[in-house]
């Protein structure tokens, strides 16, 4: 929903939906574009907060069997490495029924960009058990994950 006064560089482009919308399909006259809940969220502050899918809150409301998964950035390597101002989390959720991932926050330093690969998984519905034989580049806040995927407990 557009908001009066503030405007996205794409609005600017008169043969583009806003920012975050999807367009209607020329060819079928349907609307295509992501999930309204798939799309990322990030607050540019100090630290970065970013957010995709579910909340935890939100996916119990639906009456769905949820696990989470989270962990601390300073507990990290690469946050051990970053030092002063390495405070974040990783927390995601996973729908247990289906083993996948419905939603995932990145709270730290780098917590947009390490929300990026939580947003594919989220939108791709990658099974949780390919997430974890993944290889996460070290040192990198990326790797946390790992962490938060084998933290993953019943809710």
């Amino acid at each position: 929903m557009p908001v009066l006064g503030v405007r996205a560089v794409e609005d600017d482009d008169p043969g583009r939906e806003p920012a975050g919308r999807g367009a209607p399909d020329p060819g079928h006259g349907r609307h295509v574009g992501p999930e309204p809940g798939l799309v990322p969220r990030v607050t540019f502050t100090d630290p970065e907060i970013g957010s995709v899918g579910l909340t935890e809150a939100q996916a119990r409301k639906q009456g769905l069997t949820v696990h989470t998964g989270i962990t601390q950035l300073p507990s990290s390597a690469r946050g051990w490495i970053h030092r002063a101002g390495n405070d974040g989390f990783i927390k995601l959720i996973e729908d247990a029924g289906r083993g996948v991932l419905m939603g995932a926050t990145s709270a730290g330093p780098a917590g947009d960009e390490v929300l990026g690969a939580l947003a594919v998984a989220v939108h791709g519905q990658v099974p949780v058990a390919d997430l974890q034989t993944m290889i996460y580049a070290y040192p990198t806040f990326h790797r946390a994950t790992e962490d938060a995927l084998r933290d993953l407990v019943t809710g």
